[in-house]
């Protein structure tokens, strides 16, 4: 996920939506999964409401081939809708095309209804037309832009047919329906707009606190917490694919030293300067956690030991090459291993504690793993 500016900079003033196609594409994975329950209930009861209105069509048509016309069109409206419901969830990135598609439709199927309507009363017709306006504004999900421009579509083929049709004369009240429908469209793209921009906001101000959370404030590493809930999902994952997973749990020799001879912030310095030279040497979709006071520990998903290994030996080497000022060098102590089968948070974390003390009891700079223990095992 993007990192989100702490303000609304990056937000559009004409749409209220995100400048940023990463940022608006990760807010509609938010919105979906936080409005789920009730846009789909709203489409789906306005499936139904449309189709309820065969009962005052079947007393006000009487040509029973423009009547079956109608009624399959509410049928097909009903269907869409049911479509929509069903596949809302899975949409994610793809929401804003999906919703569009969606509209399209209902924009013709509204068309074909006033079109085949035996001697439709221009007033009423107006009204359902607004209440499609709304919906397509604001209750469906979809680009401000996209909202604008199919509710002008959906009014413009409208006033086309009516008058095509006969039923709209060029007058002063004909012309009052048109600009109080322009009226209408202003007022839910301007209300829309506003919308927008409250929710990516909140959207912001959801992602800031979530990080805040999950961050350790000093390193800017993972915490704690969020070690602990990756790595369940970790060994959930290698459980499930049969997946390798190593970890390497460190800490600082001699940091109680470094900080009764320099003091605890020139400390604080050494840990925020060790977390950012492991950033740039574990791999994407390796972790940094700080677990407390000067100790760390790398979650490394699908990694061989090898690999882990290999990785742990350019920690050691870029920590004899870094210089943090005033203390001269800094070493770590290692203790590395893997997830084995039907191993538990609570055993992984022992054993691989357990190995990092005995790394801190040979000495500094010293890494003890239990892979020939694994191999022998296998």
């Amino acid at each position: 996920m993007k990192t989100i500016p702490e303000n609304s900079e990056s937000i559009s003033r004409l749409t209220g939506e995100f400048i940023d196609s990463g940022l608006e594409y990760d807010f509609q994975s938010y919105i979906l999964r936080e409005t789920i329950r009730y846009s789909r209930r709203y489409i789906l009861t306005f499936g139904l409401l449309f189709l309820l209105f065969i009962i005052p069509d079947y007393f006000l048509i009487q040509d029973q081939n423009r009547l079956t016309i109608i009624f399959l069109i509410r049928i097909l409206f009903l269907l869409v809708s049911f479509l929509y419901f069903l596949h809302l969830p899975f949409m994610k990135h793809s929401l804003y095309l999906f919703s569009t598609i969606y509209e399209l439709i209902a924009v013709v199927l509204f068309w074909c209804l006033f079109y085949f309507y035996e001697q439709p009363d221009l007033v009423i017709h107006q009204q359902g037309l607004i209440i499609f306006i709304l919906a397509i504004i604001l209750i469906l999900h979809n680009s401000f832009i996209n909202k604008v421009l199919l509710s002008i579509l959906l009014t413009f083929g409208f006033f086309y047919i009516a008058a095509a049709r006969g039923i709209l004369p060029w007058s002063s009240y004909s012309t009052g329906l048109i600009t109080f429908t322009v009226i209408i469209i202003l007022f839910c793209a301007l209300t829309a707009r506003l919308i927008n921009r409250l929710q990516r906001i909140q959207f912001q101000n959801t992602q800031i606190l979530e990080r805040l959370s999950i961050t350790d404030t000093l390193t800017k590493a993972y915490n704690r917490m969020k070690f602990n809930q990756d790595l369940e999902k970790e060994i959930t994952r290698a459980q499930r694919y049969h997946l390798s997973l190593s970890a390497i749990m460190f800490d600082l020799d001699g940091f109680k030293e470094i900080n009764d001879k320099y003091g605890h912030l020139v400390g604080d310095q050494v840990l925020i300067e060790l977390s950012s030279q492991l950033k740039r040497i574990i791999r994407v979709n390796d972790q940094l956690y700080r677990l407390g006071g000067d100790e760390f520990i790398i979650l490394l998903p699908n990694t061989t030991r090898e690999a882990t290994l290999h990785i742990v030996k350019r920690i050691q080497n870029s920590l004899q090459n870094v210089s943090f000022l005033p203390v001269d060098k800094v070493s770590c102590s290692f203790g590395v291993t893997s997830w084995q089968e039907d191993d538990t948070v609570s055993g992984f974390m022992d054993r691989v504690d357990q190995l990092l003390y005995q790394a801190k009891k040979r000495g500094k700079d010293c890494m003890v793993s239990d892979f020939s223990k694994i191999a022998k095992k296998r």
